[in-house]
């Protein structure tokens, strides 16, 4: 059994395992909810992530929803974990 003090790096990695098999068996785009279910967050926060300026690239589709690249999402939290 992995001690406490590695268990949150095994934790982050197990849940970085899961986002890239996923994204794996379905590449393509998604909207906002599947966005921030992907990265683990709730929807508001996303917006919010948003509003600073922060967050994936995402496109305008229509008047008020927002499609994402699974592969813009990878590249943004690979540069996110360079911060």
């Amino acid at each position: 059994m992995p001690t406490t003090e590695y268990q949150s790096d095994i934790d982050e990695l197990r849940a970085r395992l899961r986002r890239l098999e996923n994204a794996a068996a379905r590449r393509g785009r998604t909207n906002l909810p599947g966005c921030a279910r992907y990265l683990g967050i709730s929807e508001e926060t996303l917006r919010l992530k948003h509003k600073r300026g922060e967050g994936p690239p995402r496109m305008k589709i229509g008047s008020r929803n927002w499609s994402y690249s699974y592969d813009d999402i990878d590249a943004w939290l690979a540069a996110q974990e360079g911060k």
